[in-house]
Parts: structure tokens; sequence; C-alpha cells
């Protein structure tokens, strides 16, 4: 059900670059249920949302770079009150463009020079990208517990 959600929330908000609520739910998960379900979710989500979106080797480096952050945040995050996760999601944010813009220069052959104008190019998108999560991450983190308390 979380995977459909994700990839509707993708496929609904496609005209917003980067404005995607879905690394919260990723997030949101890994903290409060577990790093598998978490990482599952994600990939189902990346696989099915790319049937629509286009399948490129991009997409194995988003998901590759996801399940990266997703055990980071995971590791650290569990510890700190939400505002202080939101803080986190919104930093690893503009780490998770980093690595999809690393990957795209050493797979485009940008050069040094290149893949710096491509990162600097690509960090108003790694903003929105950062803010949409830090926004949703207490919302989907209270949804999330709610569903957990309903169903016990």
């Amino acid at each position: 059900m979380l995977s459909a959600i994700c990839v509707a929330l993708r496929l609904v908000l496609v005209d917003f670059p980067n404005v995607k609520p879905v690394t919260a739910i990723f997030l949101a998960i890994a903290v409060l249920w577990s790093l598998g379900d978490s990482l599952l979710v994600m990939l189902v989500t990346m696989l099915v949302s790319a049937i629509w979106l286009g399948m490129s080797v991009i997409v194995v480096a988003q998901i590759g770079v996801y399940a990266l952050l997703i055990t980071i945040f995971w590791a650290l995050a569990r510890m700190w009150a939400v505002h202080w996760q939101a803080l986190f999601a919104f930093l690893l944010c503009f780490v998770y463009g980093f690595g999809l813009d690393v990957f795209s220069g050493l797979i485009y052959g940008f050069g040094k020079a290149g893949l710096v104008a491509y990162w600097l190019a690509g960090l108003p998108f790694d903003l929105a990208h950062a803010l949409s999560t830090a926004v949703c991450l207490p919302v989907v983190t209270l949804i999330l517990r709610e569903i957990e308390k309903r169903a016990r």
C-alpha cells in the first residue's frame, strides 16, 4: 500500500521537480518500523514509477543512493526528536542530489569542471527536495504513528 501511495505521489507531483514527499515516507518508515520495510517500499516505488516516468541507468543510481541514505538515516536519526530528524533529512537530500550528480557525471563523462557545473545547476532542485522532505517528514511520521497505533 505504501509503495502504491508513493508511486501515485511521484506521478501526481511530476510537474513539480524534486518536490516529492516520498523521501519523507521512506525515512519515516525506516525510523518507525524497520530498515528492511523502508528499503522494500523504496525499491518497489522506484521500479514501478520508472515504468511511467522512464527507466534508465539513473533509476539504478537513485535506488543505490536512496538505499545508502535511508540506511544512514536509520542508523543515526532514531535517537533524535522529529524536528532534528527533519533537519538531518534536509541535509541528506543534498547528499542524495550530489550522489546522483556524481553518478551522472561518471556515466556521461562530464569531467571535473562539467561535474561541478552540473552540481551547481542542480542545487535549486536539491533545495526543493530538501525543503519538501523536511516539511513532510513530521507530518508523515505522525500519520504512520497513528496508523500503527490503530493497527494495534
